[in-house]
This record gives C-alpha cells, sequence and structure tokens, in this order.
C-alpha cells in the first residue's frame, strides 16, 4: 500500500458495491433504495451500463419543482453528464476531479464496469487516516 493518501488507489475506497435502479426507477422508488441502502446516491443503469447517477439532492429538487414522486423517473432527473474515475486512480486525482466539477460522488469503475462509488467523505476520511 502507498504511504500517502493522495498515493492510494480509489479501488482502496472501496468499500461495498454501487447501488443501482433503473432509468424506469420512480422518483419514490429511488428514495426507498436510497433509504434501505442507507446511500445518498444511486447509479442508473441501463443495458448494462452507467447512464448516470440520481442523489438525494436531485430527488428533492425533482418533487420541489413539481415532479410527483410517483410519476417521475430516475432517468429523466440524474445527472446525464457522468463522470466516474478508474478503480486504478490516485485518490489526489479523484480528490481534484471533484473539487474541480463540484461532485460529491463519484462512481467508480473496473473497464465498462461500475464497482462502487466514493463520496467526498471517503476521499476525506482517507487523508485524515481513517
Amino acid at each position: 500500500m502507498p504511504d500517502a493518501p493522495a498515493d492510494q488507489p480509489l479501488s482502496d475506497l472501496v468499500q461495498r458495491g454501487a447501488v443501482t435502479i433503473p432509468p424506469s426507477a420512480t422518483l419514490r422508488d429511488a428514495a426507498v433504495v436510497m433509504a434501505r441502502e442507507e446511500v445518498g446516491v444511486v447509479v442508473v443503469v441501463s443495458d448494462g451500463r452507467a447512464a448516470g447517477v440520481l442523489s438525494e439532492r436531485d430527488v428533492v429538487r425533482a418533487v420541489a419543482e413539481g415532479d410527483d414522486v410517483d410519476d417521475g423517473r430516475a432517468g429523466d432527473v440524474m445527472a446525464m453528464e457522468l463522470v466516474t474515475a478508474s478503480v486504478d486512480d490516485r485518490v489526489a486525482d479523484a480528490a481534484e476531479g471533484m473539487l474541480a466539477g463540484n461532485i460529491r460522488h463519484l462512481p467508480v469503475v473496473d473497464g465498462d464496469k461500475v464497482v462502487g462509488v466514493v463520496s467526498i467523505r471517503d476521499v476525506l476520511a482517507a487523508y485524515r487516516g481513517g
């Protein structure tokens, strides 16, 4: 393992698989999954590939703007500009990209497969040593 937290690969920070939902999932479905799995973001997967991410903030914003929780769909509300990082990327590079892009949750991929999500909290914890 590298000495400095900044040099760790992101694979060291991924603690669980990504929580996923289909684009057809309702906002209520997404909220239920997030609550049950205790996550702040889900990866929206279409045809076996990550299509976007949907965060708690996205759900709240959509409902505040008038979307119905039972009619609004994850695929219509998700952040479609999907930014990912590789399991081999360094923590420092991920942190820099997250700060530059104002990204709180970063899907981590191994090839084409999303293997987990790293949050800004995970990155900060790595720098703090735990």
